[in-house]
């Protein structure tokens, strides 16, 4: 993690997001999306999962749960979640792992250790931001 800019925020290294998004972990939350994507029954039940982790009073979490909130708004907008195009299913089932990475407690770092939650916020971040078009902070 190094900072970046004046605001301090904090970013990974390239080559530890990408080993992240290369896991197993990933690779199984991913999985999980495109069986998520289009169902509105599962999709609600990420919806909950994500807002009972409570994003905001986690120490590693807390910088990026606007992004987390605003990446929810965006997958519930009908124009993302009626689109079909592969562009945009491709972007909004990124977003979803991402998502189902959070309360995934088998993933990279346990979730259960003081830094648990590291690989959360690394994916997240790296994520969402670019599902949504663009980097964000």
């Amino acid at each position: 993690m190094t900072p970046e800019g004046p605001s301090g925020h904090l970013t990974a290294r390239p080559e530890v997001v990408r080993r992240l998004l290369q896991s197993e972990p990933f690779a199984r939350s991913r999985r999980r999306a495109e069986l998520i994507d289009g169902d509105h029954d599962a999709m609600s039940e990420l919806v909950d999962l994500v807002r009972l982790r409570h994003v905001e009073e986690d120490v590693h979490l807390a910088p990026i749960a606007g992004l987390v909130e605003e990446t929810l708004t965006w997958l519930a907008t009908p124009e993302v979640a009626g689109d079909q195009s592969p562009s945009v299913t491709a972007r909004r089932r990124m977003a979803i792992a991402a998502l189902n990475y959070l309360y995934d407690v088998d993933d990279v770092i346990p979730d259960d250790r003081r830094d648990g939650t590291i690989d959360d916020f690394v994916v997240l971040q790296a994520v969402l931001s670019r599902s949504m078009g663009g980097p964000r902070h």
